[in-house]
């Protein structure tokens, strides 16, 4: 956080004004009424239980001021021993918590800034017991249905693995659904059917625990009847529409997750239809959607929903989009931003185990990257996750394939990563892509994107169909003319006569990061320093700080 941003804004605007679900202005006499204070305490716990936070002592409130010159509330705070401050303050917290205390100088004056993680594990109360939560710029006492809610958000906290205390509960249990599960079951492990009591079955999967049944074991193949009792009435929607707005399906139902999924399968392979399309006087088949990117994404809505709260698993085509919905938030640390790349984080660990058992979950955590390829891999854009109230939803486009890529990745490039499907799409009928404006659409996906980009590069398969290229404005990954031909290339890139050594000087500058002028002569092969100036001169694509021949380039 930028901290002194926030402390000049302080000179010209109200501290109330400034104050937030993240920011808390506070001001002490001193040392002692800092320690003794139960107000500074319930700000620190109210941070630990939401987003976490920053409370900055030596900020005097301003409704006290008694002009408009907001610099009077900048008043400061005394020196204090911040192992001291730290220990007195965790004194009045439980569990103790990760707190960072720090002294900050601002135009002459001190301040204390003590800063406050999320905490992930626990709820985090007073030494008097009493919990409170952040709501907007006020730390308040949580309600009940809050601490429910912050229970249930805790990484360590598992809603699957509550056990059911029900002597006879294989009465609760759908016979017809056991029945296919255990049969499925002993085929994956070449055990005779016969062999495998129910109750064992149970216990194996994980649906039981010394006999006693847990949530998960219900919900995987349980009544829905005794679901609805037991857990809650857990609904499933499956509508399709045509293009045209014809309505084929729209079914609504309860069920236990085993039936679900074969029925949720059943609607979808009725409904994905197998195309023609013709291509470069060939006939090629393809269906609607592809299969294996729609089952990751519906077992990653029944693995990752929350179900302690109300809510339908909805999956809903509309002609150009197919958009599947869970209740929940993104669990775990994993956003809209960063689910490509994440380690997978489940919030409902003993259910997502039993679904592994079964092969319907990946292990690997592999799923959201195959939604992805499989998507691109028909020429459309990468499925997009987003966080909306109190549901996550995925959106597959489904509207178009772009001929070329589809007939590419089928035939000659099985085995395209995610970087390299990309690639392709932005290379297809225009024949360039710049890295600046690859690499920052792979750092949504990758933590480094270059490196990634690299491998597409040197991939022995894929370079009969790009290179790299470039001008003084930049440097490309263009197309070859096998990759003019296979991607519908009409234009032809138009590269620099000194193109290679542009390439030269950008891996070069990627590797170790600056240059000085002497040393890209030496590396470019320039007769003079003067040649050197005057080519570094016109490059749109790096920057430089020093003057004349001191300078050092470094790419923009």
């Amino acid at each position: 956080m930028d901290f002194n941003r926030i402390f000049g804004l302080l000179k010209i605007e109200p501290s109330e004004a400034l104050e937030s679900e993240v920011i808390e202005f506070k001001n002490f006499k001193d040392s002692a009424a800092l320690f003794n204070s139960k107000d500074l305490c319930n700000e620190i716990v109210a941070f630990a239980n939401t987003f976490g936070g920053h409370v900055i002592i030596g900020v005097r409130d301003s409704s006290e001021l008694t002009s408009t010159n907001y610099v009077d509330q900048l008043v400061g705070f005394d020196n204090v021993d911040v192992d001291v401050t730290k220990e007195r303050l965790l004194g009045r917290i439980k569990p103790k918590i990760n707190l960072s205390i720090t002294s900050f100088e601002f135009e002459k004056k001190k301040y204390l800034i003590i800063s406050v993680q999320k905490n992930k594990n626990s709820l985090v109360s007073t030494s008097s017991g009493k919990v409170y939560v952040r709501e907007g710029k006020s730390s308040v006492p949580a309600e009940p249905d809050q601490i429910q809610t912050l229970v249930h958000n805790l990484q360590t906290y598992d809603w699957s693995s509550q056990e059911i205390d029900v002597s006879d509960w294989l009465s609760l249990i759908n016979k017809t659904a056991l029945g296919e599960a255990k049969s499925d079951f002993c085929r994956r492990r070449g055990i005779l059917l016969e062999h495998l009591d129910d109750v064992s079955f149970f216990e194996s999967i994980g649906g039981t625990k010394n006999g006693i049944l847990n949530y998960s074991g219900l919900l995987f193949l349980g009544t829905s009847e005794a679901i609805e009792k037991y857990l809650s009435n857990y609904e499933y929607r499956f509508s399709w529409k045509t293009a045209n707005g014809m309505l084929l399906v729209n079914e609504v139902w309860n069920d236990c997750v085993w039936n679900s999924i074969k029925k949720v399968k059943r609607h979808f392979e009725e409904l994905n239809k197998t195309l023609d399309f013709q291509y470069k006087a060939n006939i090629y088949h393809f269906s609607l959607l592809d299969s294996q990117a729609f089952h990751e994404a519906f077992l990653n809505s029944v693995v990752h929903r929350d179900y302690s709260i109300d809510g339908m698993v909805s999956i809903n085509y509309a002609g150009d989009e197919l958009i599947i919905t869970n209740p929940g938030q993104f669990y775990g640390g994993v956003n809209e931003e960063n689910i490509s790349f994440h380690e997978p984080r489940h919030r409902n660990k003993i259910l997502a185990k039993l679904l592994m058992t079964f092969e319907l979950v990946d292990r690997a955590g592999m799923g959201v990257l195959r939604i992805g390829l499989n998507s691109l891999k028909y020429g459309r854009d990468f499925p997009v996750w987003k966080q909306n109230l109190n549901n996550v939803e995925v959106r597959m486009p489904s509207e178009y394939i772009k001929p070329g890529i589809f007939v590419l990745t089928q035939n000659r490039l099985k085995d395209c990563s995610l970087t390299e499907l990309l690639l392709l799409n932005k290379l297809h009928e225009v024949g360039f892509v710049s890295i600046s404006e690859l690499e920052r659409d792979l750092k949504k996906k990758y933590r480094d994107p270059w490196k990634e980009i690299e491998k597409a590069l040197n991939n022995e398969d894929l370079i009969n169909y790009i290179e790299l290229k470039a001008n003084n404005q930049n440097v490309f990954i263009t197309t070859t003319e096998a990759g003019d031909i296979a991607l519908d290339v009409s234009r032809k890139f138009k590269a620099t006569t000194n193109s290679e050594k542009h390439v030269k000087l950008f891996k070069h500058l990627k590797k170790h990061k600056s240059a000085n002028n002497e040393e890209i002569k030496n590396l470019l092969k320039f007769s003079r320093a003067s040649v050197t100036s005057n080519f570094l001169s016109k490059l749109e694509y790096l920057k430089n700080t020093g003057k004349s021949r001191s300078s050092t380039w470094s790419l923009k």
